[in-house]
């Protein structure tokens, strides 16, 4: 399976959580994006955005899972404020003991700002920038996560369907 029916089914099995689970996680996509959007964005942090999380974008706009929602890159307007890759990213850029170095861009953060998921748009290994964990409240130590953005939704939604009939 290539990494596009990857992510793919990754979406459609996330939809699948809000029904199955019967209420207990909610579902939300930001609704498609576009290549221009993404460009805007780019553009505006002084990166390049490669791999499936840009296809993840294009196809969804960001969203997903309540407890793990994806940051979002609204197809008009994509320099937002929380909640979109830039606003998240901008947030991180400044203000902490270890401010988010300009190669990272945000792709997840918690609501209480503890340690965000990134890109690191520095590095392109297979058409992928990886995913890493930026420790921004302490030592700004980077941890490598996942090779791709598919990788890591992958691994972080595998709790999810743990308890869910297939």
């Amino acid at each position: 399976m290539n990494h596009q029916q990857r992510l793919n089914a990754l979406i459609a099995r996330v939809d699948q959580v809000a029904h199955q689970s019967e209420g207990e996680y909610s579902v939300q996509w930001a609704g498609a994006s576009s290549q221009a959007a993404i460009t805007e964005l780019e553009q505006a942090l002084g990166v390049r955005i490669s791999g499936s999380f840009r296809d993840f974008i294009v196809q969804t706009g960001g969203g997903g899972l309540d407890s793990l929602c994806i940051s979002t890159i609204p197809a008009h307007g994509p320099l937002g404020g929380l909640g979109t890759v830039h606003g998240d990213t901008l947030r991180y850029r400044q203000g902490w003991p270890a401010p988010l170095p300009a190669h990272l861009v945000v792709i997840q953060r918690s609501q209480d700002d503890n340690e965000p998921f990134c890109l690191d748009t520095s590095r392109v290994q297979d058409g992928e920038n990886p995913v890493v964990l930026f420790y921004h409240q302490s030592t700004g130590r980077v941890e490598p996560i996942a090779a791709s953005f598919t990788a890591f939704l992958e691994d972080y939604l595998e709790p999810y369907w743990e308890d869910l009939p297939e």
